[in-house]
């Protein structure tokens, strides 16, 4: 009888302990939340924790984030107690899990309830919208949409998709400043997320920036080498630059990484073609000039021919692409209009080409 009465006095000096190392004031707080008693409970968490701000236990503004905070949507001061505890004592353990692992599990799984929101409101405009702009009645889904994935970006300022998305929703709102806004916070945010420096480098492209969108361009190019639509409007801002050459070098580089994609395949063809195109334009300038003299000036003329020779090898280097890009998708109708197109052009080439080397045989 003696032995079992110093077990249980045992047991009760060990619940002393236990409890001796909690303010009194967490201990309610606790107890406060089991009762949904919110109000309660966040003032006593508090004061718990300014109680205990010498102690390093991080469990209580982590508690007052996930129990306050998160349930009633404040997440901002969810964030902020989050922040506190992982200042605290970010290894300190909470059943099996340390701080630093239930707080980015908490983050997690608030933000993806309000992404998932947003998302599913917005796809279900999207699988309606096709080309008109938004009804009324789409145009508050899509803002409904954007608050949720404000609210994402609030929960877990870190994610880079949520921007993404943001920015979608301004698109088709037509809120330009809030897109840049957006953009803008995104970059700051997760200035390596290569869907972002996209959607950087369209908005810079539209805002005639071009030099700065070539740079969203290219760094987004590094990181998704395999993006067929980033490589074609890199390659279209490098041909718009006059830069046909460094237009080449990404769609080499995209050709490596996709060997077996038509689009690039089609799109070295049409660089090409620019290329040909140029030279021919040029050439034609100075042939036209050349034979409306009495004196034909040779040096012109030669230049001329030298054009016509570039253009002619930049045909046939479009050509070579253009009949990959059939190879590997017979149904491409852009491709079999581009090569009839080259066979024509190349057709009045030849005659210019050999009506300037006449003249030049002439009159050497």
């Amino acid at each position: 009888m003696k032995k079992q009465f110093l077990i249980v006095l045992l047991a009760g000096i060990t619940f002393i302990i236990t409890q001796g190392c909690e303010s009194q004031e967490f201990v309610s707080a606790k107890m406060y939340v089991q009762q949904d008693e919110l109000d309660k409970a966040e003032e006593f968490f508090l004061k718990a924790m300014e109680l205990e701000s010498d102690k390093n236990n991080a469990e209580i503004p982590y508690l007052l984030a996930k129990e306050i905070y998160a349930k009633q949507r404040r997440y901002e001061e969810m964030n902020s107690m989050l922040d506190e505890a992982l200042k605290r004592n970010p290894a300190q353990k909470v059943g099996k899990y340390t701080i630093e692992e239930l707080a980015q599990n908490l983050r997690q799984v608030e933000w993806s309830v309000e992404y998932k929101r947003g998302a599913d409101l917005y796809n279900a405009v999207l699988q309606v919208l096709g080309e008109e702009p938004p009804t009324d009645e789409q145009r508050a889904q899509i803002e409904q949409a954007k608050n949720h994935f404000e609210t994402a970006i609030l929960i877990w300022p870190e994610e880079g998709s949520t921007f993404t998305n943001l920015v979608f929703c301004y698109r088709q709102l037509g809120d330009l400043e809030g897109e840049r806004a957006a953009i803008d916070k995104a970059l700051v945010k997760d200035p390596d997320n290569g869907t972002i420096l996209l959607l950087a480098g369209e908005r810079a492209w539209s805002d005639d920036q071009q030099d700065q969108a070539i740079e969203y361009y290219k760094k987004a190019h590094e990181l998704l080498p395999e993006n067929v639509d980033l490589m074609q409007r890199l390659t279209a801002a490098y041909l718009d630059a006059g830069n046909p050459q460094a237009a080449l070098e990404t769609l080499e580089k995209a050709q490596r990484s996709a060997p077996r994609e038509p689009d690039v395949y089609f799109n070295i063809g049409a660089v090409y073609a620019s290329i040909g195109n140029d030279a021919l334009e040029k050439g034609q300038d100075l042939y036209r000039e050349a034979v409306s003299t009495e004196t034909v000036p040779v040096d012109k003329l030669e230049e001329a021919v030298e054009l016509f020779k570039q253009a002619q090898k930049a045909y046939s280097e479009s050509l070579y692409f253009m009949d990959n890009t059939l190879a590997l998708n017979p149904d491409d109708t852009a491709a079999t209009g581009a090569i009839r197109e080259l066979q024509s052009t190349k057709k009045i080439l030849d005659t210019l080409q050999r009506s300037a080397e006449e003249i030049l045989r002439q009159n050497r």
